[in-house]
């Protein structure tokens, strides 16, 4: 396909995301199903190989769309509320530990030892972007308090600040990694 077809297919592929977006939000369904809707359109409409599409269409996104949602999603984040009590944000960290860092002790118990689980349970523990994505489904549905979900993206932001600095500080302090 030539460079100004793709670029017309392109235009009208995100001209209708964004109208299947819009129709979603007016009958008040959630704007997933609206973005899975204009996916299954595109795949039966658009002409010839849809993997160069997407690779376009993935530019786009990653580019614009969803640097716009963090940005607009980090201005919405009520920072008072985390310095009110920032032991909800020390129990969401804990908790990030706990549920998804845990599991990798265990699972990999036979094939790391203790120091690489570690490790490997630091970075697995990471999460912001689901956090994020999850925090403003819930404040929308006013299902999650704003100050749940301002220590939960906290808790995010720290997780992927600090653990996997805590996990390469754990690599050099190992007497086996300076050899």
């Amino acid at each position: 396909m030539r460079g100004a077809q793709w670029q017309t297919t392109l235009r009208i592929s995100i001209l209708l995301l964004l109208g299947l977006l819009v129709l979603a939000g007016e009958f008040g369904l959630d704007v997933v199903l609206g973005a899975f809707l204009a996916a299954a359109v595109l795949r039966w409409w658009a002409p010839g190989d849809t993997h160069a599409l997407e690779g376009k269409l993935d530019a786009v996104g990653y580019g614009f769309f969803i640097p716009v949602f963090f940005v607009s999603a980090g201005m919405d984040i009520d920072v008072h509320s985390i310095l009110e009590s920032p032991a909800r944000l020390i129990v969401f960290v804990a908790l990030l530990l706990v549920v998804r860092g845990l599991p990798t002790l265990v699972v990999y118990r036979r094939d790391l030892v203790v120091r690489e689980r570690i490790r490997l349970m630091l970075c697995v523990a990471t999460s912001l972007p689901m956090i994020v994505a999850l925090t403003q489904i819930g404040l929308a549905s006013k299902t999650m308090r704003p100050e749940n979900a301002a220590a939960l993206v906290g808790a995010g932001v720290l997780s992927v600040l600090l653990f996997p600095l805590v996990a390469i500080l754990l690599k050099s302090s190992d007497p086996a990694s300076r050899q």
